[in-house]
């Protein structure tokens, strides 16, 4: 199968970001780690597309939006926190919500999330 030379670009320009990362590290990471680094985070970027589109196609829209790459992160409450702050920074069209009941319904979210956290740590300090 053929690359395209978007395709190409993208992997080099990835692998080009790995190997600047690879040499800020403070450990020598090989050339063989870094290849597989770049297959990893190519992978994962496509995985991610195909999520996003899938939520959104889900939600019945035609355009991926904020809240669908946020979902993706829905096992990571803390990334998730700081891509809503993220997409609520955004100017335009990317960073307004739907309406004030969608955003007081996400607020609600946070603040279980928050007191789920709270009550996770309560329960860590006491099995300590």
């Amino acid at each position: 199968m053929d690359e395209s030379e978007d395709n190409k670009r993208l992997r080099a320009a990835v692998h080009y970001g790995v190997q600047v990362a690879a040499g800020e590290a403070p450990m020598t990471i090989s050339k063989e780690c870094t290849a597989l680094i770049t297959e990893l985070a190519l992978r994962q970027a496509e995985m991610l597309a195909h999520d996003v589109e899938c939520f959104s196609q889900h939600a019945k829209r035609t355009t991926v939006n904020g809240d669908d790459v946020i979902l993706c992160a829905r096992r990571n409450p803390s990334l998730q926190e700081e891509l809503r702050e993220r997409l609520d920074k955004i100017p335009g069209p990317a960073g307004k919500r739907k309406s004030k009941a969608a955003a007081s319904r996400r607020e609600r979210e946070r603040e279980r999330e928050r007191e789920r956290e709270r009550e996770r740590e309560r329960e860590r300090e006491r099995e300590r």
